[in-house]
């Protein structure tokens, strides 16, 4: 009987044993998936927060672009456009906001970072620029040589036409057909600018070296008081002529987006950037001649960061969105990505 209640009580302490190890794990395990739900949860949450500093932002680049006092012109010194205490590292719920873009002033060196929106305008249109802007766009900016230039420039357009005639070099249904997988040739407008991956010839490393500096939004017209130095060039004009006229914009402090800056109130006034060649005076004329500048914006990039900086680290989230300004204050939206 002694060995019998050693052995029941033995019984006793390992069961208690076992149900111990396994409230134990069960205890663990629970504060484990607790720990998880409110590390999602405060995920969440900043991802929420950040998502709102960038909404934030966005409204207020609208906000400025309604503001605009200058009916007949936009340029890069209105505050819509570069104003700091607007747009760099604004601080707001418990975050922060900053809104920029960065633009290429001369010719080799590092892009200038501007705080405010952009206008799409001071971009190449792909839907709508002639052949041979293409071709200057992709052979000096895209970094390829001439005749596979020329390929692309003509596969961009039998892309973008109407009709199924084939140009030099280009592509129509026969090409993208016998792909695998194959796809239609569009013949119409592009509607994204990632769309140009789906062009014979065109990679994604020439498409990343343009990207930045291409729209599908617009006419078509550039407005000289707002592009940068690669938009001018990929409009065939030579780059001292480009540098003449980006350093005549800056005004006497040579820089860009302030107060003395020089604003076009039309495209001849180009004209007067200085001294210029018979060649210059002829890129320029051929320019205006064919309606391809203007000095007035109707539809503007904004790129929204919403910031938190807290124990978790600093992180951010961003909002892009491409909209068309109305008279009757109610903004078109064109395009909308969330990161």
């Amino acid at each position: 009987m002694f060995r019998n209640g050693i052995y029941s009580r033995a019984s006793v302490l390992i069961i208690t044993l076992w149900v111990l190890g396994f409230l134990t794990i069960l205890v663990v395990n629970l504060g484990f998936m607790v720990r998880s739900q409110l590390q999602f949860a405060d995920h969440f949450q900043d991802r929420l927060k950040m998502y709102y500093l960038a909404r934030a932002g966005i409204e207020r680049a609208v906000a400025e672009l309604y503001i605009d006092e200058t009916e007949s012109t936009d340029a890069l010194n209105e505050s819509w456009a570069n104003k700091e205490e607007f747009f760099k590292d604004l601080a707001f719920g418990g975050g922060f906001i900053s809104v920029s873009y960065k633009m290429n002033n001369q010719e080799d060196q590092d892009e200038v970072i501007l705080y405010g929106a952009m206008d799409e305008a001071g971009r190449i249109d792909i839907n709508n620029a002639p052949s041979e802007v293409l071709v200057t766009l992709l052979e000096n900016i895209g970094a390829v040589d001439t005749e596979e230039a020329i390929d692309i420039a003509a596969a961009i357009v039998d892309w973008r036409d109407k009709d199924v005639a084939l140009s030099t070099g280009g592509a129509e249904n026969d090409y993208y057909k016998g792909l695998s997988p194959g796809y239609e040739c569009k013949n119409g407008n592009f509607q994204v600018a990632e769309e140009l991956l789906l062009v014979k010839g065109m990679t994604a490393e020439i498409f990343s070296k343009i990207k930045d500096l291409i729209t599908v939004y617009g006419t078509g017209q550039v407005n000289i008081n707002t592009a940068g130095f690669n938009c001018f060039y990929a409009l065939g004009l030579n780059s001292d002529l480009c540098d003449k006229i980006i350093k005549f914009r800056q005004g006497s402090d040579e820089l860009t987006g302030t107060e003395d800056d020089y604003i076009f109130k039309a495209p001849v006034e180009l004209m007067n950037v200085g001294s210029l060649f018979t060649k210059e005076a002829t890129q320029i004329n051929t320019l205006i001649s064919r309606n391809m500048l203007k000095v007035k914006s109707d539809i503007f990039r904004i790129s929204s960061l919403g910031i938190l900086k807290n124990a978790r680290g600093e992180r951010s989230r961003q909002i892009v969105c491409v909209l068309k300004r109305q008279k009757d204050k109610n903004p078109k939206l064109l395009y909308w990505h969330e990161n």
